[in-house]
């Protein structure tokens, strides 16, 4: 991407641009909070599941049950993915990616993949689908150790941001989802060391947001995990609008 020739006149800031966009590789995680939040219990649930969510999305595994999406990973690990999915569709006649929104009801089709790609035996393949992920822990820990062994898989450099839509909203008074965020924000910047960032969109600024929970919780040092702002005024709207879109060619 070139930003020369645009409104940035500042060589350092223009340099700095580039820098940071044409240096590694990068994974942009692009969603609205609401949408991807589990219809069940939205409004309640852990950030860190949507954030896992969109990442399994991300990654082609499914989004909603993860520990069907920790069996995806693992039979990619073994390189073994193709295999399986190649097998299921032999054996059940329609794709993996299909099916396994309901893979309750097609148990018997998943197991006989497993044992035939040779990723475990039909005992231990029976015994999980029994339990039907019982066993299966999450935590921001997870997710953050999860993150850094998918950027160290992509080569050095390799970066995975969120942009994430309508937080402010999303948690409203709860404090215990603001604090979620902290977590969150906090064990990606330790365990990944710039590799992996949080951009977040309000309707309110952080500021407005944190006073309005409950008295006696201390937000600050959210507020610091979140120091460059951006503030969007009418008059940005208005520039898009005027410049952005009604100036342009056809061409």
């Amino acid at each position: 991407m070139n930003f020369s020739g645009k409104k940035i006149t500042d060589p350092a800031i223009l340099a700095n641009i580039e820098k940071a966009v044409n240096t590694g590789s990068k994974d942009v995680i692009l969603f609205n909070i609401d949408s991807k939040a589990n219809t069940v219990n939205k409004g309640d649930e852990q950030i860190v599941n949507i954030f896992m969510r969109a990442f399994n999305d991300r990654r082609g595994y499914l989004g909603d049950v993860f520990w069907i999406a920790e069996l995806e990973e693992q039979l990619e690990d073994k390189e073994l993915y193709e295999l399986f999915k190649a097998e299921f569709k032999r054996i059940n006649g329609e794709s993996w990616e299909e099916r396994r929104v309901a893979y309750s009801f097609e148990q018997d089709d998943i197991i006989e993949a497993l044992v035939n790609c040779g990723f475990m035996s039909r005992e231990a393949a029976t015994r999980l689908f029994e339990s039907d992920g019982a066993s299966y822990t999450f935590s921001v820990e997870k997710f953050a150790n999860k993150l850094d062994q998918y950027c160290k898989s992509k080569g050095e450099n390799h970066q995975v941001i969120f942009l994430v839509d309508e937080v402010g909203q999303y948690i409203g008074e709860n404090s215990e989802l603001m604090l979620n965020l902290q977590t969150i924000v906090e064990d990606l910047g330790t365990r990944l060391r710039g590799r992996a960032w949080v951009v977040v969109t309000s309707q309110a600024d952080i500021d407005t947001i944190t006073k309005q929970h409950v008295k006696g919780n201390d937000f600050s040092k959210i507020q610091g995990r979140f120091n460059t702002r951006l503030s969007l005024t009418s008059a940005n709207v208005d520039e898009v609008i005027k410049k952005r879109i009604l100036q342009k060619k056809g061409e």
